[in-house]
């Protein structure tokens, strides 16, 4: 599959990585703006600081502040490869993307095995607050220089070993189950967003 210069690379099980999407001179800009930024704690499900499931800090690129939104703008100029390689390769639109988040985990930081399309308790309590099915996660890599942050899909037994540039996609059902390893070196940055149908 392919756009542009860029391509689908299958893993196996629906798990696509596209390398080098993203060139090294936005990967450093994008650290350089998010490290000038206030980060929070990742939180979990419920809203809470749990360190025994999720370490790391996050940037949400919802945020009005005009940084906020241009360093959205500039990562959804990226991510449009994805959308029009997906719309190649199965026929379908994934038009709306959310709002981007850029993470960072430390060395010991890690997020446990989890699924990115339920985030209340059940579906029905989600679809009442009106929140969209999330259809494709989209996990993007921003920097080497660091040791351990692989991606694990522990029922399809897949480890994605992070390559600052490229991007991962994958399913974000129940069907695909997955954790970032801790970092053991380093500190690593990835974004994030969800794809829709």
């Amino acid at each position: 599959m392919t756009t542009l210069s860029h391509t689908l690379t299958d893993l196996g099980h629906e798990i696509y990585l596209v390398r080098n999407l993203l060139a090294p001179s936005v990967c450093e800009h994008v650290i350089q703006v998010a490290d000038s930024q206030q980060f929070e704690a990742s939180r979990t499900l419920g809203d809470d600081i749990d360190l025994t499931v999720r370490g790391g800090d996050i940037w949400r690129l919802g945020d009005p502040a005009p940084l906020a939104q241009s360093t959205n703008k500039l990562l959804m100029s990226q991510v449009v490869v994805v959308q029009r390689l997906l719309y190649e390769h199965y026929g379908m639109k994934f038009p709306v993307a959310e709002n981007f988040s850029i993470l960072r985990y430390q060395t010991g930081q890690f997020y446990q095995r989890h699924v990115d399309n339920i985030l209340l308790a059940n579906r029905f309590q989600e679809v009442r607050r009106g929140i969209p099915t999330r259809d494709i996660s989209v996990v993007g890599y921003l920097n080497d220089g660091f040791q351990g942050g692989e991606t694990y899909f522990d029922r399809q037994d897949i480890k994605v070993r992070p390559e600052a540039g490229s991007v991962l996609i994958f399913p974000a059902y129940f069907t695909h189950p997955h954790q970032s390893l801790p970092v053991t070196t380093g500190t690593q940055y990835v974004f994030t967003t969800w794809l829709f149908h």
